[in-house]
């Protein structure tokens, strides 16, 4: 059955909780529990100001009376997950937090699942794009049932920012990045301009091949394994397979998808290559910034990053020109959907782009985590979330918004890459990030792919849990 018509012929005697309206509501005779009882919540988040949160904590308090809403926000991503974990640990910690995407999996056992009375997972595949079903709907590892337990105010992917100015000179008949990595590979030839400075390059193609220069070096390489198919766990992640894993392309051969991952990601670091355009005098890989400010600069023509990298573009650009350094023109800097292994015109394969957001949940040990997830609603009705992106031009996490986003001149392009984002989950991120930069050097230092993809199979089943991540069914699920 149609999900949304599912949705729209519920009654409300039936519904407490309609995501796709936005409205919050009871079944009949149903009193309000929270009605007289003093409720305070505290409310852990990264990035976002007080004076982007704070009207919306105002609104649900006038409607709330009785519930107070401590709000604290984080700059450090490391040092914001270090305590959610620690305090979490200690039975202590924030109602309501934040969480990477690909954290939830893992930490199931410290999340107090929405109530199934007040949304079904039904309701929230209807409302929100499909990657965070993928990552947000799980078996709950205490009885195995599916339950919600993350709501995303924002999904975002990995793009293609890019010189347009550098594209019309070079490129002219396009203008723009080619749609698929063979093409990329010809246009990075094309962009590149090596010349005999230390550098290497007058003008670098695009930041690509290495791990400690790159900000989103893995995020990049994770991309691509999932453009090329790649299975990284078995059924109930207790082990590592990609290694193992044969495939069929389009064309008939028989490949490794990691393998082709790995290869195509170092190529662009490889100095024997048509396409080498990147090395580590391009970049400072002890600077924060890396290859945003080779961008600013006009010294490579291409950067991965997410929407929020155009600020950080557009205020390094004004930082750098105050100081007298040749920069970019900034209305040259543009966005393109990622390139694909397959042509999206005249492939069957489905595009991939790569998902990595933040997704608000409730603690398994907060004393009103029914409150805390009337608050999320809250925050997740279509309204609120359109006064959220004003704010902070962040992609939207709901299907009903998409349409409108798509018209953004600037962001558009994320809402575009929406419907097809994929992301996997990660068991430890650090852990991951070695094992992979290893991978990548190995390949760099004209090590074997093949060993390099094997090598790391092996690292990341030494993490995993034997008992794995995903647990069984529950019964009624494993008969239906």
């Amino acid at each position: 059955m149609n999900l949304q018509r599912f949705i729209a012929v519920l009654t409300l005697g039936v519904m407490s909780t309609t995501l796709l309206s936005g409205c919050i509501s009871r079944p009949q005779g149903q009193v309000e529990e929270t009605n007289d009882e003093k409720i305070e919540l505290v409310y852990y988040k990264l990035f976002d100001g007080e004076d982007v949160i704070r009207p919306l904590i105002q609104q649900y308090q006038s409607e709330h009376p009785n519930v107070s809403i401590t709000y604290r926000k984080f700059e450090d991503p490391e040092e914001y997950e270090n305590l959610i974990i620690n305090e979490l640990a200690e039975g202590e910690g924030p109602d309501i937090f934040s969480m990477p995407n690909h954290w939830f999996l893992r930490n199931t056992k410290k999340i107090s699942p929405l109530p199934s009375d007040m949304a079904t997972p039904e309701q929230f595949e209807a409302t929100f794009v499909n990657v965070a079903t993928n990552d947000l709907v799980l078996r709950d590892p205490r009885d195995g049932q599916t339950r919600i337990f993350g709501i995303p105010l924002t999904v975002d992917t990995l793009a293609l920012y890019y010189n347009k100015s550098q594209f019309e000179d070079k490129l002219p008949s396009r203008g723009r990045p080619a749609t698929t990595w063979a093409e990329l590979q010809e246009d990075v030839f094309q962009l590149s301009k090596t010349d005999n400075s230390f550098e290497r390059f007058e003008l670098a193609g695009i930041a690509m091949g290495r791990s400690d220069n790159i900000s989103r070096w893995m995020d990049i390489l994770f991309m691509l394994m999932l453009q090329y198919g790649t299975e990284l766990y078995n059924d109930n992640v207790s082990g590592a397979e990609f290694a193992r894993q044969r495939i069929v392309t389009e064309t008939g051969q028989s490949i490794n998808p990691a393998e082709k991952a790995l290869e195509l990601y170092t190529s662009f670091a490889l100095p024997a290559n048509k396409n080498y355009s990147w090395n580590s005098f391009l970049a400072s890989a002890q600077s924060a910034e890396k290859e945003l400010d080779t961008f600013a600069r006009g010294k490579v023509s291409m950067v991965f990053g997410y929407s929020f990298m155009y600020e950080q573009i557009m205020d390094k650009i004004q930082e750098l020109d105050s100081t007298g350094v040749n920069t970019i023109d900034p209305s040259d800097v543009r966005i393109a959907m990622v390139p694909q292994v397959y042509d999206p015109e005249t492939s069957t394969e489905k595009r991939d782009a790569l998902a990595s957001y933040y997704a608000e949940t409730v603690s398994r040990t907060s004393p009103n985590a029914r409150a805390a997830w009337e608050f999320l609603l809250f925050m997740s009705r279509k309204d609120n979330l359109e006064y959220y992106n004003d704010e902070t031009h962040r992609p939207t996490s709901r299907r009903d918004m998409i349409e409108d986003q798509k018209q953004d001149p600037i962001y558009g392009v994320y809402a575009e890459q929406i419907g097809f984002a994929e992301s996997f989950p990660i068991y430890d991120a650090n852990a991951y990030a070695d094992i992979f930069s290893k991978a990548v050097d190995s390949v760099l230092a004209t090590g074997s792919v093949a060993d390099a993809i094997r090598t790391a199979e092996t690292e990341m089943n030494d993490l995993l849990p034997s008992e794995g991540l995903i647990p069984p069914p529950a019964e009624q699920e494993s008969s239906a």
